[in-house]
């Protein structure tokens, strides 16, 4: 048996050896170094935990009050900030994030319980007096046993988008937490049971998703799914989801588009831009990786863009000097390399990085150079494809219709930023983007009171506010005839 760490199951019942024992290594991304295990769940793994899920919804949780689900939600997110350095600490060795980014997500977790703790006694039917001597109502009520798929790029406040808005509706979760970086999840979950909830209120497994996953997914007993991740993984869901006829949340891949007005200010918009794309080393669905410049002010941008890029430190997550920190996997670093390279053959010119980054220290991690492309066109693989790392492309425009028309044109639409001062344009433009979040003079700005969620193949369903609790429960109509004097049939 290995020294290493070891994450196994959170559920109602412990897991007995003969139910599987497939560890798979835990590598941080900083360093290369296998630092964990984790147990991959396969079907009598996540069987059993599906079952103590629904005991615990049957025997327990749809029989508990709402205001003690919205005080175990609050007592949750108080353990998340006191344990927040713990948390984050696992976080930047699982994922490679600077530790900075990673207690901000802690902390933005927090905030999603305590959001949805306020929340759990205020969900509210509808009456309908339309008819007659008749009482008419809607209950909104839980689905039962719901999953939440998580990707690696964010686990703390994922966990709490999808765990919020379950749990204050009444839901048992079951969450796989991403197979690459699990560790933060699984400490989360145990803060649950510290919390108060039942055993089998709040469970955590991990795997593959063409495993773990697809066994989540084809049970007949989870009755909907909150998916996160990539669009080709999106089609495998739907199409497993398609035995049990189970509702799903998707939220998907993104290639976000950015308009620079000829008017924006531009000493916020460049850092801002670049920091959209840089931030969390780019492994960002709402990167602004297509920015598209006006050509009247596109070599001065592409100056601008280049010398504040070669500013930006990659180093140690812990080290306090660096602004970036590593990717995910040495694959990921692979393919970002690649498609920066084919991006160059496609006639791209790289003003800035564009390689690995192996000085040092970093050599023994998936570290890449922030990068900084122009001269791109509309069909280059990077105008097209999600890279999920530090690259922004840069295209130019001639004018508002134009540049309208070629931020529509992809497939996906999940955010987009406009930078300028002209209310006019901004507002055509907010108006007229094909984008579930439309951000003006910011970005990634996200609040758990506003609802968040993607267009076109960037998925559907909505996370965060009044609209995610919808989302986790389902409508009953009620019709009660109170009539005592009523013509019978039949007679």
């Amino acid at each position: 048996m290995s020294d290493l760490p070891r994450f196994s199951v959170i559920g109602r019942d412990p897991v007995p050896s003969s139910h599987g024992d497939r560890w798979f290594p835990l590598q941080n991304p900083a360093t290369g170094e296998v630092w964990a295990e984790a147990l991959e769940a396969e079907k009598l793994v996540v069987d059993l935990v599906v079952d103590g899920a629904v005991y615990a919804y049957r025997s327990v949780w749809r029989n508990t009050a709402p205001v003690e689900r919205g005080r175990l939600l609050s007592h949750w997110a108080t353990l998340l900030l006191e344990h927040r350095d713990e948390i984050a600490e696992l976080e930047a060795t699982d994922v490679g994030h600077l530790l900075q980014e990673c207690r901000v997500d802690v902390e933005r977790g927090a905030k999603w319980l305590s959001f949805y703790a306020g929340m759990a006694d205020k969900i509210e039917g509808r009456t309908y007096p339309q008819i007659p001597g008749q009482l008419a109502y809607e209950a909104r009520e839980p689905f039962g046993v719901v999953a939440g798929v998580n990707p690696f790029n964010g686990n703390p406040l994922m966990f709490a988008m999808k765990a919020g808005p379950a749990l204050a509706a009444g839901n048992c979760l079951i969450l796989k937490a991403p197979e690459l970086a699990p560790a933060s999840s699984f400490r989360i979950g145990e803060l649950a049971l510290e919390a108060g909830f039942p055993p089998g209120v709040v469970n955590v497994v991990t795997g593959r998703g063409e495993i773990t996953g697809k066994f989540l997914n084809e049970h007949p007993d989870v009755t909907m799914m909150a998916f996160t991740g990539s669009i080709p993984a999106a089609r495998s869901v739907i199409a497993q989801s398609a035995s049990t006829i189970m509702p799903l949340i998707l939220e998907l891949g993104g290639k976000s588009a950015v308009i620079v007005l000829e008017d924006a200010d531009l000493d916020v918009a460049v850092n801002s831009i670049l920091h959209s794309n840089f931030v969390k080393s780019g492994q960002s669905c709402v990167a602004g990786s297509r920015v598209f410049v006006p050509s009247s002010l596109a070599d001065q941008l592409h100056t601008r863009f280049a010398q504040v890029a070669s500013r930006v430190r990659v180093g140690d997550p812990r080290d306090s000097r660096s602004d970036m920190g590593a990717l995910i996997s040495r694959q990921s670093r692979d393919r970002v390399e690649g498609l920066v390279s084919e991006a160059i053959r496609q006639g791209a010119t790289c003003l800035q990085g564009g390689n690995p980054a192996t000085s040092g220290v970093l050599a023994r991690g998936n570290f890449f150079e922030p990068t900084v492309l122009v001269d791109v066109e509309d069909d280059n693989i990077v105008a097209r494809e999600e890279v999920f790392g530090p690259v922004m492309s840069v295209l130019e425009y001639s004018d508002v219709d134009e540049v309208l028309a070629r931020a529509n044109s992809l497939r996906v639409g999940l955010s987009a930023q406009i930078w300028g001062n002209d209310a006019a344009k901004i507002q055509h433009l907010a108006g007229r983007l094909e984008a579930g979040m439309v951000w003006i003079n910011t970005y990634r700005a996200i609040d758990p009171t506003i609802p968040f969620g993607g267009f076109k193949e960037s998925g559907y369903g909505q996370e965060n506010g009044f609209a995610a609790i919808d989302m986790y429960t389902r409508s009953k109509a009620v019709v009660w005839d109170l009539t005592t004097d009523r013509q019978l049939p039949y007679t």
